[in-house]
């Protein structure tokens, strides 16, 4: 990685000056000190021009502080290298015979030059950025104070009003400055670029105090109201994606929650089989319960996919009355089946009643490698450091054995060439029916010519020797 970093002469340059200016104007600020009571010049070069620079120095960078605006560059650096330029003006000035006051107020021009030269080469748009977090901060109490004679009139601007929304919106707002920029005309329920709507925005932020207030607007039956619902219908906040880990944390599930239940109570027919589609994948029962709660999803495929996270048995009959099902492409971009579905995250008891069916047509799920996804979701819950139910595998494995069905030992062997002590992947083989001979084979017959240790100690704690 360190090998693709180029760096020309010019940029060792620059950090070299970046690091030593801090260091040698500390030196000059030393040297001035002890030349302070002696020399008149250097004791005007200090309490007049490096005093008064680094004080604005320091305001300036508090400025930018209080305001939330990101330096791209080093401050110290670029403020002490303009300050020693203005030092060494100052000086020469002086020693020219210039009066003091001229050679003072040169220093200071030459100091400000060099450091807003500096700055808009580095960051151009800090002028920009620095307006930008005026604007955030008076966003943030317009709801308790009037604001700024400039601000209020620039929020007469309808495109500048929902600018400031979706500002709002992106950032900790209190609902006093939402019901503000309502008040003032901002209208949540429109697009805005290419981000989709306001309102979807702040739903995909989890901005609880935006959405609470965006929600009031749903109330009544004046055509205003009845318009922002159809808006809503025509582009539901909860159809589109949400940010979870692999394994949602508390924190995302309550966001969510919180989220879609202040939307939900205003409008549960928001919950349709598009928004069911965008958190069936995380197979978290604790959201499909919290959905639930409103109503189940009206899609078969997705109905079951719901019962079975939430372990409901029963779902069993249902696959039973119509076994095709299994074949139909769920709500996960993962899987390609239902079944591959199910296997992969339903709870043993639900997988154990569907296979009591006597439903599973195995041959229906061999890909043109011989290998069988659904068996591939099944190991994976017995691996070590994935799994969370190995028994699943010994189900599904017994259930192949069973009908006759074909089976890869390629992909066995696959499952469990490089897992470490603490996986079930062979023990559940083992389980199922698959004969230590076979596990030998399968793995010997991996790659021809290869050992791997990690399979062939799997085997040991499970086949006695010349079992």
């Amino acid at each position: 990685m360190l090998g693709s970093i180029s760096l020309t002469g010019f940029d060792v340059f620059l950090v070299l000056m970046m690091l030593l200016l801090p260091i040698f104007m500390g030196f000059v600020t030393l040297f001035l000190l002890v030349k302070f009571a002696s020399h008149s010049w250097y004791r005007s070069l200090f309490l007049w021009l490096v005093l008064p620079q680094a004080l604005a120095m320091l305001i300036f960078w508090w400025v930018l502080d209080f305001y939330n605006v990101y330096l791209s560059f080093n401050i110290i650096s670029t403020a002490t290298g303009a300050i020693l330029g203005g030092v060494v003006i100052s000086y020469f000035f002086f020693r020219i015979g210039t009066s003091t006051i001229s050679g003072i107020l040169c220093g200071h021009i030459i100091s400000l030059a060099l450091f807003f030269i500096t700055i808009n080469t580095i960051s151009p748009n800090l002028h920009t950025e620095l307006q930008a977090g005026r604007d955030r901060h008076q966003l943030f109490s317009i709801g308790q104070s009037k604001g700024s004679e400039s601000f209020n009139r620039r929020l007469e601007n309808v495109t500048f009003r929902q600018e400031m929304l979706v500002e709002a919106v992106n950032s900790n707002m209190p609902e006093a400055t939402f019901r503000e920029l309502l008040a003032r005309g901002a209208d949540p329920f429109q697009t805005y670029a290419f981000n989709g709507s306001i309102f979807s925005t702040a739903v995909k932020h989890h901005n609880l105090n935006a959405v609470r207030v965006f929600t009031e607007k749903l109330d009544g039956d004046n055509k205003q109201e009845k318009s922002n619902r159809d808006f809503l219908r025509a582009n539901n906040p909860l159809d589109q994606p949400f940010y979870f880990s692999i394994t949602p944390t508390e924190e995302q599930k309550k966001q969510y929650m919180d989220t879609a239940k202040i939307i939900l109570d205003k409008m549960p027919e928001l919950l349709n089989d598009e928004a069911y589609y965008r958190i069936i994948p995380e197979a978290n029962a604790e959201l499909i319960q919290f959905l639930w709660g409103y109503h189940p999803p009206e899609k078969p495929v997705y109905r079951i996919q719901a019962e079975a996270l939430l372990g409901m048995v029963t779902v069993a009959d249902k696959i039973a009355a119509t076994p095709s099902i299994l074949k139909e492409k769920p709500a996960a971009g993962s899987a390609d089946s239902l079944w591959e579905f199910l296997v992969k995250y339903s709870p043993r008891a639900v997988i154990q009643s569907i296979l009591d069916r006597n439903v599973v047509q195995w041959a229906d799920y061999q890909d043109k490698e011989g290998n069988n996804p659904v068996l591939e979701q099944a190991i994976d819950r017995a691996r070590k450091y994935i799994g969370d139910d190995p028994q699943v595998l010994t189900l599904v494995m017994r259930d192949i054995l069973a009908h006759g069905a074909a089976w890869s030992p390629s992909q066995l062997a696959h499952g469990f060439y490089t897992e470490d002590k603490g996986s079930y992947v062979v023990s559940s083989l083992h389980s199922a029916g698959i004969t230590c001979t076979q596990l030998r084979e399968a793995l010997s017959n991996f790659v021809v010519g290869n050992t791997f240790d990690y399979g062939e100690q799997r085997i040991k704690e499970v086949c006695q020797v010349g079992k």
